[in-house]
């Protein structure tokens, strides 16, 4: 997956912003490269899972649809853990994209996975700005 940097830059500010709780939010674009984000509030306004609220994540994935856009990535934060989804980030990988993790303590870190059955495999994330 690539994301463009002046996105990724943005999400990293937005899950800094969102400390001590989580962030959470989409990320579209086509052909596996990121070119959008929509920050959505985490309704559960803490600092050890997310849920996306509801009508957000849905005029979210509408624009998504309208753009002629693809939503190729979820992302969320992690204020103190590691870049690796929890248990229950396995449980809610509900969709076919890409999972982004920004973890900020013990140590900052951006990672990318694909979630399926249970399976968690780390994906190549590449920062730039040419599709």
């Amino acid at each position: 997956m690539k994301i463009k940097k002046a996105i990724y830059d943005d999400m990293i500010e937005y899950c800094r912003w969102s400390l001590p709780y989580e962030a959470c939010g989409i990320l579209a674009g086509k052909n596996n490269f990121v070119t959008e984000i929509y920050k959505i509030k985490n309704i559960e306004t803490s600092s050890v899972s997310y849920f996306m609220e509801t009508k957000e994540q849905l005029k979210a994935m509408k624009d998504i649809r309208q753009k002629g856009l693809e939503m190729i990535a979820i992302f969320h934060s992690h204020p103190f853990g590691s870049a690796y989804p929890s248990q229950k980030d396995i449980e809610l990988a509900f969709y076919d994209v890409y999972y982004l993790i920004v973890a900020f303590e013990p140590e900052f870190e951006v990672k990318c996975f694909k979630i399926k059955d249970g399976e968690i495999d780390e994906e190549e994330l590449i920062i730039g700005n040419e599709n």
